[in-house]
């Protein structure tokens, strides 16, 4: 960690397609799981809960994200979404819905952005410092 690098032999993985939907015979139809190092996912883990640490601290992150988060997942967000739209409903008010699907979007997420935005929150310097 002080070293801010990851070793060599923990960037190593075993790939295996899993089948989606769609043609079996269609490469786009599998995304692929990897099997990685054990201890790199516990730095992993511990880095990650460190970082979502210092972001509830310093109230960086909105009380309405749900992902990433304690007692908090994709159900407790369409709970929290169903309550709001039945509370619109029961009031009488009109209610539009628009959904998104960003899947893929975290694919794309330019390097230098990434790094910027982590800078922004104080997030910055060697891992073990």
């Amino acid at each position: 960690m002080d070293e801010s690098a990851v070793p060599e032999d923990w960037k190593y993985a075993n790939v295996t397609p899993i089948y989606k939907k769609g043609n079996r015979c269609s490469a786009e139809n599998y995304h692929p799981v990897s099997l990685t190092s054990q201890i790199g996912k516990i730095f992993e883990s511990v880095i990650r809960d460190e970082i979502v640490k210092h972001l509830e601290k310093n109230l960086l992150i909105n009380k309405s994200q749900h992902g990433f988060r304690k007692g908090r997942s994709c159900l407790t967000n369409l709970l929290s979404f169903l309550d709001t739209v039945t509370g619109y409903v029961d009031s009488g008010s009109a209610v539009d819905v628009i959904f998104l699907d960003f899947a893929k979007a975290f694919d794309n997420v330019p390097h230098r952005r990434l790094i910027l935005k982590l800078e922004s929150h104080s997030i910055t310097g060697l891992v073990g410092k």
